[in-house]
């Protein structure tokens, strides 16, 4: 009796889900995984896939302003993210600066993806994520990042800006769901 009691509280739950609900659950289920694919192209610092998925304005932001990505040449300078944007130079600095580029999959689970419903609306069509780590290869001492993912009028979702600030929309950054706990990995 308590076990089909628990059964038909647990489906009711779903059930009773607003259309409106069921929609934004939707749409964060497709936002989530193109986050999540962005978040470790920018962690490898695959930057032509970082490019292809970007609106057209962030790819002009990337095309125009400096974006330091951490490597350093063998003169001594930083590259910078335009340089790579052609996989054919990604892939000869990949190649030459093969010890400065990070995996993703080095992490395991030492990362922590959060999402901010409350951004999310009809009109603005944007959901804003925070990821950590986004540089560094540890979480404690990484940096983060927010990532702002909006639909298009053709209703394709694509990346409009990393940046490293708390976006207006976002009050306060601990809160929001998170996608992908943070767990402490043996190395």
């Amino acid at each position: 009796m308590v076990v089909s009691l628990l059964l038909m509280v647990g489906c009711s739950s779903n059930s009773d889900a607003s259309p409106e609900e069921k929609e934004n659950a939707d749409v964060f289920n497709e936002t989530d995984k193109i986050v999540q694919e962005f978040y470790q192209a920018g962690f490898e610092l695959n930057i032509p896939k970082v490019y292809s998925m970007l609106s057209p304005e962030g790819q002009d932001k990337l095309e125009n302003e400096t974006y330091v990505t951490g490597i350093v040449k063998d003169d001594g300078s930083k590259l910078h993210a335009q340089d790579m944007i052609q996989e054919e130079d990604y892939q000869n600095y990949k190649d030459k600066y093969s010890d400065q580029f990070k995996d993703f999959d080095e992490l395991n689970e030492g990362y922590e993806i959060r999402r901010y419903d409350s951004v999310y609306n009809e009109d603005s069509k944007e959901v804003i994520y925070y990821v950590k780590p986004w540089r560094g290869s540890k979480f404690e001492d990484g940096d983060s990042n927010f990532i702002s993912i909006k639909q298009n009028e053709d209703g394709e979702w694509e990346i409009q800006e990393f940046i490293d600030s708390i976006p207006e929309a976002v009050n306060d950054k601990d809160s929001g769901t998170v996608i992908h706990p943070y767990k402490e990995t043996e190395e």
